[in-house]
């Protein structure tokens, strides 16, 4: 592990980047906790994606989305060893948001229904029907009037959603992990009942995995262990190693066919794109290794103790912990202290960020993180609420 050298000296932080690291321009370096989402799952500047990544624009450029593609076939292919048997196709576009666009009209599409029907607390992107879903602490009123209509139950009520699921409803969006929010994650059973009432009423059901997927929480996706699986599945962030903006629509083959349908679905000059398809194949051979599964249970756990020792120490600015594998929300009394704790740890040499939606810090590490940089993260940390504490 580098020499340590704790916090900001230069005007640019992220001069240089390498795997868990930031570093300025006279040497101050942080450990990140904080990776665009799981954007750099697989760590800053990964040197086998970047080659991986030459190799594929030396041999072709983006294509056009309007005709067959082998190479689009062949990353599609490899991304899909990561998915359930269930979902037999996947839509590339060049951004998480757009795929949960597409999810949308492709639902809209499909079931010849009008209406969306999403929940409480959650983000899905900052465009269209995300927007009109996101939390009202992104004031997507500001952009008013929304695309829509979407009615909203409350995260894991059951007799909400009940109530608001109908016949007119095309589809319901959930984040199986709201990690935005403060890394909620789905009740036990709640899933489920979703599943069921959706099945019951017609409507398809879309799971938004783009944070909480790719083996954050340590499985492949968050809603494995919950034993309700969707209609579509929307990724993005983590299938780009960092390099080429990508996002992923997955759904059955039946579903897919709605793409061959006109007028288009979705026409965009990047969706579909042979370099965003053929990353995406590639990084899907690191998510599949059980090595880095294995990693991120282990690391994670150590990440966790930690945490939980230091917020022992200070119970007067620390609630309570939630969340799994390599992904934490940590609940502060204040916003204040939740503010004040991210300066903390900006002086100290640690890049943590908390939400806008509560006084919750949000640990989100590249997958990559080691076992010394854990520790070297939780002497920084330790500092930090040491003097928030202090006050």
């Amino acid at each position: 592990m580098k020499a340590q050298t704790g916090g900001r000296k230069g005007l640019w932080p992220q001069h240089a980047r390498s795997g868990s690291w930031l570093t300025d321009e006279k040497g101050g370096d942080f450990i990140a906790w904080h990776c665009a989402g799981g954007t750099f799952n697989l760590g800053f500047c990964a040197p086998e994606i970047r080659d991986e990544m030459v190799e594929i624009i030396r041999s072709a450029d983006a294509g056009l989305w309007s005709l067959p593609s082998e190479r689009r076939d062949a990353g599609e292919a490899g991304f899909k060893a990561l998915l359930p048997s269930q979902f037999e196709r996947v839509y590339f576009t060049p951004s998480a948001s757009e795929a949960f666009e597409v999810a949308c009209k492709l639902a809209k599409r499909f079931t010849r229904r009008p209406n969306l029907v999403s929940v409480s607390g959650g983000y899905y992107g900052h465009i269209g029907f995300s927007l009109a879903m996101d939390d009202p602490s992104f004031t997507p009123e500001l952009y008013a009037p929304l695309a829509g209509p979407v009615a909203k139950a409350r995260y894991g009520s059951v007799a909400g959603m009940e109530a608001l699921v109908d016949e007119h409803t095309a589809a319901v969006c959930i984040e199986p992990v709201q990690v935005p929010a403060g890394v909620f994650e789905a009740p036990d059973g709640y899933l489920q009942e979703v599943r069921r009432i959706c099945d019951e009423r017609g409507a398809l059901l879309i799971y938004d995995e783009v944070q909480g997927g790719l083996l954050r929480t340590g499985d492949i996706w968050a809603f494995e262990r919950h034993g309700a699986a969707p209609d579509i599945l929307v990724s993005g962030k983590g299938m780009s190693g960092g390099y080429y903006p990508v996002g992923a629509v997955s759904c059955s083959a039946e579903l897919f066919s709605t793409f061959f349908q006109m007028p288009p679905v979705h026409i965009s000059s990047f969706s579909g794109g042979e370099i965003g398809a053929a990353i995406s194949g590639v990084v899907a051979r690191r998510y599949a290794d059980p090595a880095l599964a294995a990693h991120v249970t282990s690391v994670g756990a150590r990440l966790k103790s930690g945490l939980e020792a230091v917020m022992a120490d200070h119970p007067e600015i620390f609630g309570v912990i939630r969340g799994r594998g390599l992904l934490y929300g940590i609940d502060l009394r204040t916003q204040e202290q939740t503010t004040k704790l991210s300066q903390a740890c900006w002086r100290q040499g640690l890049y943590v960020r908390g939400t806008s939606m509560s006084p919750t810090l949000t640990v989100q590490p590249p997958l990559v993180i080691t076992a010394e940089e854990v520790d070297e993260s939780l002497v920084r940390f330790a500092r930090a609420a040491a003097e928030v504490a202090a006050g």
